[in-house]
C-alpha cells in the first residue's frame, strides 16, 4: 500500500505544493474575494468550509459539469492530504451564477461564493451566489463537443428498473451517484445498508422511483417497496489481484491539474457498459515511462481517428491487448488499474 501511494503521489500533480502555488496566487487579489486561507481547508471540515464559502469564496476544482441537467460538482481538497476531499453539489442561486456555471468544464479551478443549504442528502449542497473561473483547462479542446446519448429523465420514466454503473460511493453508502448510459444521476439514499458495500464501477440493477424534487438535476431513489431494490450484477472488486489478459479501445486522460502526465487506459465493455482500466506500473518508474512511451506512440500514430468522450479521449479504431494484474484498493478509486510488468505486455491489435 505504501509503495502504491508513494508512486501514485508522483503521478498526481495536485499534492500540496503545486496546488498551493495556484491557490496562493488568489491571495494577490486586491479585494477580499477569493482569498485562500490554508487553515480553513485543512481536514476539509464542513463548518470551516462553510465560513469560507460565505465570506471570501470557496476555491476548488470542478469535478463534473453537465449544463443540460444543471449538475455541477465542486471538489475541495485538504492541502496536506490530496486523498482527503469533499464534493459539493452546486445549485445556481441567480442568473449570473448560472451563466458562469453553464460554461465551466471539468478540472477548471473555480471560486464559489454562496451558502450551504438544508438538504436531507448527506452530500453537501451549495446555493451558488457568484462563481469565478480562476484557471481554465483545455485538455479536450480541438475536438467536437461531446453529445450525450441518454435523454434524461424521459428514458427513466419509461421504466422502473434499470442497469446502472456506480459512479461514486461515499460515507459508507450514504452518498451514491450512478451512471445511466452516459449521464450521471444522484441517488437519494434512504437505506445505507443496501449500498454500503458498493465500489465505484460496480454494475447494479435498481428498482427505482424518480424524485419529484428537484427537477434538475434528475435524482432517483431505491423503491423500497420491492423486496430486492438493488442487485449487484457485476462486482468490480472481485477482479482485484487476478491476472488478466484484456483488450479494448485505447483511451487517453489528458494531463490536468491533478495529473502530472497523460494517463492511458483501455475501454472494456461488460453487458455493453464501458469501464476504463488505467495502464500503470507502480513498482518500477523506468518501466512505467517505457509503458507510457509505447502507448503514446500508438496514440500519436492514429490521431486522425481520435474522438472526444465525456471527459476523456478515445480512439474507436485502435484496439490494444494488455496482460497484467487487476488492482482495486478502494471503493472510491477513480478507475480499476491493470498493473503491467513491462511494455512488452502491450500489443496493438491489427
Amino acid at each position: 500500500m505504501r509503495t502504491y501511494l508513494r508512486i501514485l503521489g508522483l503521478i498526481i500533480i495536485g499534492i500540496i505544493t503545486p496546488y498551493l502555488l495556484f491557490l496562493s496566487s488568489a491571495t494577490l487579489s486586491k479585494d477580499n474575494a477569493c482569498v485562500y486561507h490554508q487553515e480553513a481547508y485543512q481536514g476539509v471540515n464542513l463548518s470551516n468550509l462553510s465560513i469560507e464559502l460565505e465570506k471570501t469564496g470557496l476555491i476548488g476544482e470542478i469535478h463534473g459539469a453537465v449544463s443540460k441537467e444543471k449538475l455541477y460538482v465542486l471538489s475541495i481538497r485538504d492541502p496536506e492530504n490530496f486523498f482527503n476531499f469533499r464534493h459539493f453539489s452546486v445549485i445556481p442561486g441567480n442568473q449570473k451564477a448560472q451563466e458562469t456555471l453553464r460554461k465551466v468544464k471539468r478540472h477548471e479551478q473555480v471560486c464559489l461564493k454562496g451558502k450551504l443549504i438544508d438538504n436531507p442528502s448527506r452530500m453537501p449542497h451549495v446555493l451558488g451566489e457568484s462563481a469565478r473561473v480562476m484557471e481554465s483547462w483545455s485538455g479536450l479542446e480541438g475536438y467536437e463537443n461531446y453529445e450525450h446519448k441518454a435523454s434524461i429523465p424521459q428514458e427513466l420514466r419509461e421504466q422502473t428498473r434499470g442497469l446502472f454503473k456506480v459512479h461514486a460511493i461515499s460515507n459508507q453508502g450514504e452518498i451514491l451517484v450512478v451512471e445511466y448510459l452516459d449521464i450521471v444521476i444522484p441517488v437519494f439514499v434512504q437505506e445505507p445498508e443496501l449500498t454500503k458495500d458498493l465500489y465505484r464501477g460496480d454494475l447494479v440493477e435498481i428498482d427505482y422511483k424518480i424524485q419529484s424534487y428537484p427537477d434538475n438535476p434528475t435524482h432517483i431513489r431505491l423503491n423500497l417497496q420491492e423486496e430486492n431494490p438493488l442487485k449487484v450484477i457485476d462486482k468490480l472488486v472481485s477482479q482485484h489481484g487476478q491476472p488478466k489478459k484484456m483488450s479494448g479501445n485505447l483511451v487517453k486522460f489528458p494531463k490536468s491539474p491533478q495529473l502530472k502526465f497523460d494517463v492511458y487506459a483501455i475501454e472494456v465493455l461488460t453487458q455493453e457498459i464501458p469501464r476504463y482500466y488505467t495502464l500503470v506500473n507502480f513498482e518500477e518508474l523506468e518501466e512505467f515511462k517505457k509503458i507510457r512511451l509505447k502507448l503514446s506512440q500508438i496514440w500519436n500514430d492514429n490521431l486522425s481517428t481520435v474522438k472526444r468522450g465525456r471527459n476523456f479521449l478515445v480512439n474507436p479504431k485502435v484496439t490494444i491487448e494488455v496482460q497484467g494484474i487487476i488492482n482495486i484498493i478502494s471503493p472510491q478509486q477513480a478507475n480499476p488499474q491493470i498493473l503491467l510488468e513491462d511494455a512488452d505486455k502491450i500489443r496493438e491489435e491489427k
